[in-house]
């Protein structure tokens, strides 16, 4: 992962740190499970794969094509729980040590997302849930691997990320 990659996972984790603590100071919260956060990613997880539906559903003549661009902004909900994970819950074994290398990064997940995908993507999404720990890199592999690039990704989330912060000002 180079530097750029790294600025825009920190301005994600950044913005999506800003977001919690609103949305707990708002609603009164001090913490927020693990449970919860994988059922909002399983929820999120499903509205993604809803607007995937035009590449898996055969028995509906009706169904839409899949719209990539509704695609992405469903992919940045997913995101947005799986950040709040990694703020809460995981290791950040991406950043950068004092040395400047890059201990940890989606390439290193690429092996187990294409096993995963020969499963089906229905698997290779549940494995976001299954891992204790990885769970951003594993995601932004899955991403590539269908597709989907860091910039656009980070574009989409940080779209979202403001208006979900609109949203919490007037009252969502």
């Amino acid at each position: 992962m180079n530097e750029t990659d790294l600025r825009m996972i920190e301005t994600m984790l950044k913005k999506q740190d800003e977001l919690n603590s609103a949305i707990m100071k708002e609603f009164g919260l001090t913490t927020i499970s693990k449970e919860q956060i994988d059922l909002a990613t399983l929820d999120e997880i499903g509205e993604f794969t809803h607007e995937l539906k035009g590449d898996w559903c055969w028995w509906k003549k009706s169904q839409e094509p899949v719209n990539r661009n509704k695609a992405l902004e469903e992919l940045a909900d997913v995101f947005h729980f799986v950040l709040i994970y990694e703020l809460l819950y995981g290791k950040r074994t991406y950043l950068l040590d004092d040395l400047g290398y890059d201990l940890e990064s989606p390439r290193d997940y690429m092996h187990m997302v294409q096993v995963d995908i020969g499963f089906g993507i229905a698997n290779a999404l549940i494995t976001v849930l299954k891992l204790v720990d990885g769970r951003l890199m594993y995601l932004l592999a899955l991403s590539e691997h269908l597709g989907f690039c860091l910039e656009e990704i980070y574009a989409a989330y940080m779209r979202k990320n403001a208006i979900n912060m609109e949203r919490l000002k007037n009252g969502y």
